[in-house]
């Protein structure tokens, strides 16, 4: 981590001065041998300078903004990282594939009552279900007319 912060052109920037930013970044020595890391001491406890891990904290559980905002600050901190954290999660791939942005209802079906046995059947599949004989999903079948239900597990 010592390596990064040194290798970091952002990091040697603020302390450069020629990057304004509220942080207030202190070396301290950690370890054996002593390396020195660079920490934001400005609030109760300190936290790092890490620029490039929200992807670790994040990849764990996918969270949304908010909540990757917090897991990520009360850790870490880098200048522009409520931003950063903000556009990282709602750019992540797979956040993007799983969430559902806006619920829809579709109005009941509407159907002519049918004027004999099996003219009009609904049929439906119910899994992935907890394994029973083998079987993990059900075929239902309705007949309209009678409303005698089949149930055939698959």
């Amino acid at each position: 981590m010592a390596k990064e912060q040194q290798n970091d052109s952002q990091l040697q920037n603020i302390l450069a001065g020629s990057c304004p930013t509220s942080l207030l970044l202190q070396p301290l020595p950690v370890g054996q041998p002593p390396v020195t890391l660079h920490w934001e001491v400005s609030m109760d406890r300190i936290r790092p300078f890490v620029p490039e891990i929200f992807n670790n904290l994040h990849a764990l559980s996918h969270p949304g903004v908010r909540a990757s905002l917090e897991m990520v600050a009360e850790r870490y901190v880098w200048p522009s990282m409520r931003q950063i954290v903000g556009l990282w999660a709602s750019t992540c791939l797979q956040c993007q594939r799983a969430k559902v942005s806006r619920h829809t209802r579709s109005e009941i079906g509407k159907f002519e009552q049918p004027s004999s046995r099996f003219e009009h059947v609904h049929i439906d599949l119910v899994g992935f279900l907890s394994p029973s004989e083998g079987f993990r999903y059900c075929l239902i079948c309705v007949d309209q007319f009678s409303k005698w239900p089949e149930t055939f597990p698959l």
